[in-house]
């Protein structure tokens, strides 16, 4: 703070104008970095949500696969008793966990032997160019997309 005029005998103390802009100023700029850093860093950790309903997914179809012989046909599989992969309601209903990504299950061929998981960024997920969509099929072969469709799973998985 530095010390202006004097007013009646008293002396006013506060912030010049010239000084109050320079403080917006630095914050401006701060903000103007670290926000887009931070926006990074938050679609890095979403990308988790696609990975761990994928192989939680995984593992319930590999339980059907070991008592049916052949894996689920649908995320809802069910039966009389309920839902036979014993999956969350969020997951069945083709949502990741916490909802960054859709989930879709491509089956290979009509024998239900083979399968394809894919999740897709939906929401403000779907601003992560990067990292837009995340596959992994029966054998464990994880893959995952940029927005043009180039292999990025090096960095995305």
């Amino acid at each position: 703070m530095t010390a202006s005029r004097q007013a009646g005998g008293r002396r006013q103390r506060g912030f010049s104008l010239v000084e109050l802009l320079v403080a917006v100023a630095i914050l401006a700029i701060l903000a103007g970095i670290g926000y887009p850093l931070y926006t990074d860093q938050v679609q890095k950790a979403r990308r988790t949500d696609a990975r761990n309903s994928l192989r939680m997914i995984a593992m319930a179809q590999e339980r059907y696969y070991t008592v049916n012989g052949s894996y689920a046909p649908n995320l809802a599989a069910d039966d009389a008793d309920g839902n036979l992969l014993n999956l969350p309601d969020k997951l069945t209903d083709g949502d990741t966990m916490e909802g960054h990504y859709s989930i879709s299950l491509v089956m290979g061929g009509a024998d239900n032997l083979s399968y394809t998981l894919v999740a897709t960024a939906q929401g403000g997920q779907a601003d992560d160019e990067s990292c837009q969509a995340f596959n992994l099929d029966q054998t464990g072969v994880t893959r995952a997309s940029d927005r043009e469709g180039h292999d990025t799973t090096d960095t995305c998985w």
